[in-house]
């Protein structure tokens, strides 16, 4: 899939950050006992409602926003089971919505697997990720930056848990204790060393 492929794909098919919160919603109540995700709904809810509620753009990435001048779309691929995306996926939108000529759009991952095929990590299809762009008056899209499938801190963290635990299940919570402290702060320092790297280049 080409980028102007994927951003055509997003502004068709994304869903707003809005109507991926309505849905999440929707399929936390709805019981169906063929939801292998089912159990792990109400929480990643909850994660997502919390950082709603707390989380409040800082002045440095306020004022980075504010001088975005030229429409973008974020293209956002990620699923709403996943507990990586329920951490971050509320910091990531708040900061988009500071702009209004940004745009926040959500693939779903199993939906439109040809759209992470290009953003693969280590081979694999981790999210959330996210890809900003802009079109230029011709129509070409321009990859700004890329972003994920969690906090550049916390990548070399979970390196080293991984080798230190035998399951996913024995790490996870140490994963989560970290973002309840920090991804407020490092989602937002990784999105503004990425856009002033790109006003730097």
């Amino acid at each position: 899939m080409t980028l102007n492929e994927l951003v055509t794909l997003a502004n068709e098919k994304g869903l707003t950050f809005e109507q991926f919160m309505t849905r999440a919603e929707a399929r936390m109540h709805a019981g169906d006992p063929d939801d292998k995700f089912a159990a792990g709904r109400p929480l990643n809810y909850s994660r997502m409602t919390r950082h709603m509620k707390t989380y409040e753009p800082g002045e440095a990435v306020r004022a980075v926003m504010a001088d975005v001048q030229v429409p973008q779309t974020w293209v956002v691929i990620t699923e709403d089971w996943c507990g990586d995306s329920a951490q971050t996926l509320p910091v990531l939108a708040a900061v988009a919505g500071l702009n209004p000529l940004v745009s926040f759009r959500i693939l779903d991952r199993d939906t439109y697997p040809e759209a992470i095929e290009s953003y693969l990590t280590t081979g694999s299809r981790s999210i959330p990720i996210v890809v900003a762009t802009q079109t230029d008056m011709a129509g070409n899209s321009e990859e700004l930056w890329v972003w994920g499938p969690r906090p550049d801190a916390a990548k070399p963290l979970v390196t080293a848990w991984k080798n230190e635990h035998e399951t996913n299940t024995d790490w996870y919570p140490l994963l989560h204790t970290w973002y309840s402290q920090n991804a407020h702060v490092h989602v937002e320092s990784d999105i503004l060393g990425r856009i002033n790297a790109l006003v730097q280049r």
